[in-house]
């Protein structure tokens, strides 16, 4: 229930106001204009029912006041005066709305009802971007990857200037993730984010969906678009696989970034344009350039701060944290309680990735989804992934991956190891894996908590993390 505060120095106003809306809202009452900012900044009301005419300080002043204080509330000017130029006045300093006494009570419902939907609507868009916020905050972003860090910490150097960024890497390392992710914790988090795929739109119609275009202006145009360089307005747009631009249109993007402004299509009226770009490409534009594929100039202009995602092959260290956050993920989100084993977790670690972050997310899915048993084995991740490449073959391990090379039944000496030698390293690498949480250690290799106390004992496993 909305707060609303009633202030009018006639008693029988206040009665009248009070009984009109006490089942709707939270009514407190005043009747002097020196007390009113004293009260909002306490009591934090969502509107003001304001007499203009009141001892201590009149309406206006206590409109221009909550102006300046920038006070968060809706203001509902009520007076006897039919002063069209006080009534003006009113609303330059920010009065939602004026009426005069007499009054119509269906009336001020009506303007009263309006003021809490819009209210509701902002608060649900503000929750709506929390919620937004948190899924792209940076620190998620957190890595064991030296050349993750250095991107981090080079994106967190200017996410709050205006400089155009270009963000490098192969498909599925997360660009449009990261783009998102500089958006919603830069200093215009609250204006829009807009993007375009470059490479799924024809070049005919790229114009029409950067800039917009009038009614008429070409066949099929049946009404005027907004494009999404006037839709993103003081916040971000994200121009992703920009490499797929033609030649031509290039010159056109050039001239909007160097003049920040542009007309649709078919128009005449000059827009001009405020919006951060962002741009992402999975090939090499530098490359590109040499080959006359892509204008240097607009290269130079997107390439202001150069941010190149690593493939996931590059940052082998990342992937357990990587299966933990999507299994914890998908596990909610289906309601399972998929946990994988150490060898099928050891597979993934050392897993080339050819499609990076993306397709490890789309397996550790497909992994809770349609996973026989709580435990997800190595067989079964491996059918998996040759069902996915339709090949028996799978590419290659990740050679500079340790972990997979120690789990072995072969000695130095090419003998055959004791089952007690290798069950020891199986156990010593599941405490590892699983951060020395014994539980987790346990519950990934399929046996009890006893069990895998008497084995440590038995084995003499360390349990701790050396220091």
């Amino acid at each position: 229930m909305y707060k609303l505060l009633i202030a009018d120095d006639e008693p029988g106003i206040r009665a009248l106001l009070t009984e009109l809306f006490s089942a709707d809202f939270t009514i407190d009452t005043v009747d002097r204009g020196d007390v009113i900012i004293s009260l909002i900044k306490k009591n934090r009301y969502d509107i003001l029912l304001l007499d203009l005419e009141l001892p201590g300080k009149n309406g206006l002043d206590v409109i221009s006041e909550i102006k300046e204080s920038k006070l968060d509330i809706a203001v509902v000017i009520l007076t006897a005066s039919k002063d069209i130029n006080t009534a003006i006045k009113a609303m330059k300093l920010g009065a939602y709305d004026f009426m005069t006494k007499p009054f119509e009570n269906e009336k001020l419902v009506f303007i009263l009802k309006n003021i809490s939907e819009k209210i509701t609507l902002e608060n649900e868009i503000k929750t709506l971007r929390t919620e937004i916020k948190s899924n792209y905050d940076l620190e998620g972003f957190s890595s064991q990857s030296k050349a993750m860090k250095l991107l981090l910490k080079t994106v967190k150097q200017v996410i709050n200037t205006d400089s155009t960024i270009l963000i490098s890497g192969e498909s599925g390392t997360g660009k449009s993730i990261l783009a998102k992710a500089i958006h919603y914790n830069s200093n215009r988090s609250l204006e829009p984010f807009k993007s375009l795929d470059c490479s799924t739109i024809p070049q005919d119609l790229i114009g029409s969906e950067l800039f917009g275009h009038e009614k008429g202006s070409f066949t099929g145009a049946v009404s005027r678009k907004i494009g999404k360089f006037e839709a993103a307005g003081k916040g971000t747009l994200f121009l992703d696989e920009i490499s797929n631009l033609s030649i031509n249109f290039q010159t056109k993007l050039l001239t909007v970034l160097q003049e920040k402004e542009f007309e649709r299509i078919g128009g005449n009226k000059i827009i001009k344009s405020d919006a951060r770009i962002i741009a992402a490409s999975n090939r090499d534009l530098k490359k590109m350039v040499a080959e006359g594929k892509f204008r240097e100039d607009l290269y130079y202009r997107l390439n202001v701060v150069p941010v190149t995602i690593p493939s996931l092959r590059e940052r082998a260290d990342d992937i357990p944290g990587f299966i933990d956050f999507f299994l914890e993920k998908y596990n909610q989100e289906y309601k399972r309680n998929v946990t994988l084993t150490v060898d099928s977790r050891m597979f993934l670690t050392g897993y080339l990735w050819p499609g990076n972050v993306r397709q490890l997310e789309n397996l550790i899915r497909r992994i809770v989804l349609l996973s026989a048993d709580k435990i997800s084995t190595y067989s079964e991740i491996v059918n998996f992934i040759r069902a996915e490449e339709g090949s028996e073959d799978i590419p290659a391990l990740n050679n500079g991956n340790d972990n997979l090379q120690k789990v072995i039944t072969l000695d130095g000496n090419g003998k055959i190891r004791s089952f007690s030698e290798i069950e020891k390293q199986v156990i010593s690498e599941a405490i590892k894996f699983s951060e020395y949480n014994i539980s987790h250690a346990a519950e990934s290799l399929g046996i009890s908590r006893k069990t895998i106390h008497n084995k440590i004992i038995k084995y003499n496993i360390p349990v701790k993390k050396s220091i």
